[in-house]
């Protein structure tokens, strides 16, 4: 038999030391034909000169670089339609962070097996690990309106992400579910390309409830492979990128990306989120600025 075909598509910015070291990771997986694209995000610390000072004479890696910096969903669109002109439709590829571990040798082929036995299957993803457990948030229900306001309104967020997040059954081998995280997860080139790709509108955060969402109106499932894993690290390069007032004005675009034109909620609900959003990032920045030295 034909071991699968498989391309790893890594979104770098600002961090080619990790990328490199994580590739080194991935060239130990057996039993796949395993090709790699890079795509540099437009960095601004020479990380493009880099990568291809320590990569050109690697066969099986390819690197590229997008035009500007348009977050996650620009930057994986490049590299998915850069991938339409080269590889065949039915192809897997994977999605994924450069702040990944693995310690499975045979990972992405048993993944590709895993995929194979799913039926209407979008995406699949190993059972995401931090902090050497498995994470709750290695899949979740979409989120609703509510979740989005109560999650910033300081009502309980536990008990809101509790309402979303699965209970991970430890016998099965497979479970559908609707969101996959970002950081690690794998489909079929041409799915991708049915789905319309990701929403460039956004450029951090909830990348995965809309796709979540696509993949459900699209009567497709995703999946979490529950006896393989993969381990992350929350990601660095955000926190060093970028100030926490940033991150959430980013956050809070997206969730308006999403029900704009994904979720279709009413023109009222979506004004109301619009100005409350509006005015919690007005009374952070108020709040910013009574704490600045005088």
């Amino acid at each position: 038999m034909e071991m699968p075909r498989l391309v790893v598509l890594i979104l770098n910015y600002n961090s080619w030391e990790a990328t490199v070291d994580y590739i080194r990771q991935l060239k130990l997986q057996q039993s796949i034909q395993l090709s790699i694209l890079v795509v540099d995000n437009c960095s601004t610390d020479n990380s493009h000169n880099a990568l291809v000072q320590h990569l050109q004479n690697d066969e099986q890696v390819e690197i590229i670089q997008s035009a500007y910096n348009g977050g996650y969903a620009y930057g994986n669109n490049f590299g998915l339609k850069y991938l339409q002109k080269k590889i065949p439709d039915n192809t897997f590829v994977v999605i994924s962070n450069n702040d990944i571990s693995i310690d499975n040798p045979k990972l992405l082929a048993q993944l590709t097996n895993s995929y194979d036995q799913c039926n209407d299957i979008a995406f699949i993803s190993p059972l995401m690990h931090m902090d050497g457990q498995p994470a709750p948030n290695a899949a979740w229900k979409i989120p609703d309106f509510s979740y989005d306001i109560g999650t910033v309104a300081g009502f309980n967020r536990a008990k809101a992400n509790q309402a979303v997040y699965y209970d991970l059954p430890a016998q099965q081998k497979t479970m559908a579910v609707e969101c996959l995280t970002g950081s690690f997860f794998m489909g079929k080139l041409e799915t991708f390309a049915q789905l319309n790709f990701f929403d460039e509108r956004t450029f951090l955060y909830e990348e995965e409830r809309i796709l979540g969402l696509k993949v459900k109106k699209a009567g497709l499932r995703n999946y979490l492979a529950l006896q393989l894993k993969f381990f992350h690290e929350d990601s660095a390069v955000i926190s060093k990128e970028m100030n926490h007032l940033a991150q959430i004005q980013h956050l809070f675009n997206s969730r308006i990306v999403f029900h704009q034109y994904h979720a279709k909620t009413n023109s009222i609900l979506l004004t109301f989120l619009k100005v409350f959003y509006a005015l919690y990032i007005f009374a952070k920045k108020l709040q910013l600025s009574c704490r600045k030295p005088k």
